[in-house]
């Protein structure tokens, strides 16, 4: 598979949705032979509406599950996984949250939706049915994009949930020292007790603050990887603070499936 089916039109919110949506990510794309899509444990919670309804839709996690919503919630992943289809194309636009993005819009508890994939129902009912309904008769992105704004910024002044303080400022500081900050210094740095940080981390953002260092900081090694191909691992272990190369190994391929130099193969063939 070429470069190309992993490229996208990236589109950025209005300013009414900052803090909540990062961007929307615009792909359509015909192909030769049927959809095959590695999720290497990416920084992604959002929602998928698929403009163009595909054949099938296959999750490949632990067991597959067939997928036949009209809009799903992706969680954020903490263990790799496979989607598959037998379409041969491929119309999509996904919003793409910040990590508190969705608890912002609707105070859930986002500790169950982690790692899974789920019917947008079950988060937003039947209003979500309707807009994919206005989206299906409006098939230019741009009115796409104007309708779905539209329903997440009336959801934001309904609703919008402020963050606790404690996780707002974790995750600057997670964003910009993954690799060299301990728990218990985050702890520290806000004035929070472990279970009350813990439990904050798990309904704003899904996860314990240590898991999310950890995929943080795998995620952070795992663009460095793709932006510097000829990286030495010795670097890459002191770099992103692994203990040892051991380390690395065992963290990388927990959270992608792959040992970092079977990524980096796979970004080589991608390439080619």
């Amino acid at each position: 598979m070429n470069a190309s089916f992993f490229q996208y039109v990236a589109k950025y919110p209005h300013p009414a949705l900052s803090g909540i949506v990062t961007h929307y990510r615009l792909k359509s794309v015909k192909l030769s032979t049927p959809i095959v899509f590695p999720n290497h444990s990416p920084i992604f919670q959002g929602l998928i509406f698929n403009v163009d309804e595909m054949e099938d839709i296959v999750f490949k996690k632990r067991e597959h599950s067939q997928l036949k919503h009209k809009v799903y919630y992706v969680g954020q992943a903490v263990s790799p996984s496979y989607l598959f289809s037998s379409s041969m194309h491929m119309n999509l636009i996904a919003v793409n949250f910040t990590p508190t993005g969705l608890h912002q819009l609707t105070g859930m508890d986002l500790h169950y939706l982690t790692d899974r994939i789920v019917d947008a129902q079950v988060i937003f009912g039947n209003e979500i049915n309707v807009l994919y309904d206005k989206i299906m008769h409006s098939k230019s992105p741009e009115k796409v994009i104007e309708l779905i704004e539209y329903f997440l910024i009336r959801k934001a002044q309904e609703i919008k949930k402020q963050n606790r303080s404690c996780v707002s400022t974790s995750l600057d500081i997670l964003n910009n020292s993954a690799g060299e900050m301990t728990i218990k210094k985050l702890q520290h740095l806000t004035s929070t007790s472990p279970k009350t940080l813990e439990r904050a981390f798990k309904s704003e953002i899904g996860m314990t603050p240590k898991m999310f260092q950890r995929l943080l900081r795998y995620n952070q090694a795992k663009y460095f990887i793709k932006e510097n191909p000829g990286i030495d691992w010795l670097e890459m272990v002191i770099r992103f603070g692994f203990y040892d190369q051991s380390h690395f190994i065992s963290e990388f391929r927990n959270f992608s499936g792959l040992t970092p130099v079977e990524y980096k193969e796979t970004l080589e063939f991608i390439e080619s």
